[in-house]
């Protein structure tokens, strides 16, 4: 994966390994039904992955179980993409004024994935 952080102004890119017990985790949530939600047994039928991806280039990777309940499968660190956004071609967009004045007040939390 490769994003950019506007907020710090960074780029990162990066390579996790989705390991076997995430892809039992999401086979599991097309054959099971969910036990507390019996009613929605239909509906839920469906295998996600979502990447959480947090300053200082931490990515964090989750699957949904049957319930549609976050597990928690990978944690890693991406490096810094030295040419920037775009391969170089481009820089940072500007910072919205609400986003700036949020970082000012409450900072970065660095470390706190």
């Amino acid at each position: 994966m490769r994003w950019q952080s506007v907020v710090e102004p960074q780029t990162y890119q990066g390579w996790i390994e989705i390991p076997e017990s995430a892809r039992q985790v999401m086979r599991a949530a097309l054959r099971k039904d969910c036990q507390q939600f019996p009613e929605t047994a239909s509906i839920l039928k469906i295998a996600s992955v979502m990447l959480g991806l947090a300053p200082g280039g931490v990515v964090q990777i989750w699957v949904l179980d049957e319930c549609m309940h976050p597990v928690k499968v990978a944690r890693g660190q991406a490096e810094i993409e030295p040419k920037g956004p775009d391969l170089g071609r481009s820089g940072y967009p500007p910072m919205q004024e609400a986003s700036k004045r949020y970082i000012e007040q409450y900072g970065i939390p660095y470390g706190s994935w």
